[in-house]
C-alpha cells in the first residue's frame, strides 16, 4: 500500500520536474583578427601560438625585451602552416 502511495506522488509531482530554459543564443561567435589577419594567435615566449601550435616569428619579435611578449596578438595573411608570421615586437 505504502508502495502504490510512492508511486502515485512521484506521477502526481512529475509535471512540476521541467527542464530549465536556456539563453537564447547559445552559438560561438567568431572573433575577428586585427591587422587584417587571417589567422591569429597571441605570443608564447619566442613563437606565435595559433590553434595551439607555435610558429615561428618571420617578421618582428615576441619577445618581452622587444616590446612585445606573452599574450601579445599575432598572425599572418598568409596560409596557416606557411605563414609568413608577424609579431608585434621589435618593428
Amino acid at each position: 500500500m505504502k508502495f502504490m502511495t510512492i508511486i502515485v506522488t512521484l506521477v502526481a509531482s512529475s509535471p512540476f520536474i521541467t527542464a530549465a530554459p536556456t539563453e537564447k543564443s547559445t552559438a560561438v561567435k567568431a572573433r575577428g583578427c586585427p591587422n587584417n589577419y587571417d589567422f591569429c594567435g597571441e605570443c608564447n615566449g619566442t613563437s606565435c601560438k595559433v590553434a595551439g601550435i607555435n610558429y615561428k616569428c618571420s617578421i618582428g619579435s615576441c619577445t618581452s625585451q622587444s616590446g612585445a611578449g606573452d599574450g601579445a596578438i599575432c598572425g599572418t595573411t598568409g596560409t596557416l602552416a606557411q605563414g609568413p608570421y608577424e609579431c608585434p615586437g621589435g618593428r
